[in-house]
């Protein structure tokens, strides 16, 4: 079998605003709210409806999704289903910090992650003062500890030699 084989290029790759199932989630819904919504101008455009409603609003990274992809009821129906196979398939992976992740530091993580472990990973990301810093990382039964309180754990013996030493 080729290496390209085993790896699909997936059809579109998802902003890295999207991180977490809860965003994707998120993500298909406001595209469902965006099908019904041209459903329903469409039957009303067919009966002679004179009264359109507005469209209903959707986040940027919706928008974008449109915009790149289509956003006629057919191929929007199309994205729904290319995410809803996304929200099955994808690889997820857990970041735990100390503190909560500011936008910058979740986009920077999700960015990382997408280029170096899968395209369409999703990462939820929770915190936890305890582990002081650094930060733990969980695939699947795997988990990758790089976090402080580890590292001072490790060294215990150590620890009263510094401490000494100050």
């Amino acid at each position: 079998m080729k290496p390209d084989a085993q790896q699909k290029q997936p059809v579109f790759r998802l902003p890295d605003t999207i991180s977490s199932e809860q965003d994707l989630n998120g993500l298909i819904v406001e595209i469902h709210e965006c099908v019904k919504w041209l459903s329903h101008e469409t039957i009303k455009k067919k009966t002679g409806a004179s009264q359109a409603d507005p469209p209903p609003t959707v986040s940027p990274a919706a928008q974008q999704l449109m915009h790149d992809y289509g956003a006629n009821e057919t191929q929007l129906e199309s994205i729904i289903k290319e995410l809803e196979n996304l929200q099955r398939k994808s690889q997820v992976i857990t970041i735990t910090l100390a503190a909560p992740p500011s936008g910058t530091i979740k986009k920077t993580l999700v960015g990382w992650c997408r280029e170096n472990i899968a395209a369409n990973v999703l990462v939820n990301f929770s915190f936890n003062r305890g582990i002081l810093g650094g930060m733990v990382v969980r695939a699947g039964s795997r988990v990758f500890d790089w976090s402080f309180r580890r590292q001072i754990m490790s060294a215990s013996d150590k620890f009263p030699e510094v401490l000494r030493n100050v």
